[in-house]
């Protein structure tokens, strides 16, 4: 499969490339450069998403599908954000997410059974003290796969929403997510957290399901049942 991974420098994006192949896009150089096919570039660069995209067509051929891992989480109470963190989560969760998914939809880019696929989050749908931005913003996510799903048909479009994993982004907030947080967190979820892997099978299964279009499937152990 021709992939084009977008956030692939680390988490369920480095675990989709190593596991299905494709093309790997993340900022950061220093971790992509274990891939046969990566470009670095920064998502924040919205003017320049679909001049990227076009570029890249050109050089690697069409894309089966678009796997849009990046995001960015800050937790702050609303009241202490500044408005320009609070513009760069959009922008980085759901704007960048946006112009990804126009330039994608193009006949020169993708195939008419291509499929998109992005990484949401249960905080889209159970927003907690702290995280009101970024919950918002993957809330905003799941709405544009909805909304997508219906105007950009025949390509798929379909969103995977895990629950809490550890990933190089939470271990940022370390000060937060101590081992007693995560533990209980285990023992509250049926089945246990989820996985990075899991979420990666996922990800399979909805690149597989030829009519499956819409639907965020929550990966999280049952946590929010």
């Amino acid at each position: 499969m021709n992939n084009l991974v977008i956030g692939a420098s680390s988490g369920i994006g480095e675990a989709i490339v190593k596991k299905f192949g494709g093309l790997a896009v993340a900022r950061r150089e220093e971790k992509l450069s274990q891939f046969e096919k990566y470009e670095t570039f920064d998502i924040s660069n919205i003017q320049e998403i679909e001049p990227f995209v076009k570029s890249v067509t050109k050089e690697y051929g069409k894309f089966d599908n678009l796997i849009f891992c990046a995001g960015i989480q800050n937790i702050k109470p609303l009241k202490v954000m500044k408005v320009d963190e609070i513009i760069q989560i959009f922008n980085t969760n759901v704007l960048s997410a946006m112009i990804f998914a126009k330039a994608f939809s193009s006949k020169r880019v993708s195939h008419l059974k291509s499929s998109m696929i992005f990484i949401s989050s249960i905080a889209s749908y159970k927003p907690e003290s702290g995280i009101l931005a970024y919950s918002a913003s993957k809330a905003a996510l799941n709405n544009l796969i909805k909304g997508a799903a219906k105007e950009l048909s025949p390509i798929r479009v379909n969103g995977v929403a895990p629950g809490f994993l550890e990933t190089e982004m939470t271990e940022r907030f370390n000060h937060i997510y101590t081992e007693d947080f995560i533990e209980e967190l285990n023992i509250n979820s049926p089945a246990g957290l989820a996985t990075i892997d899991d979420v990666v099978k996922t990800v399979k299964f909805l690149i597989d399901s030829s009519h499956i279009t819409g639907e965020i499937i929550t990966v999280d152990g049952g946590a929010v049942l």
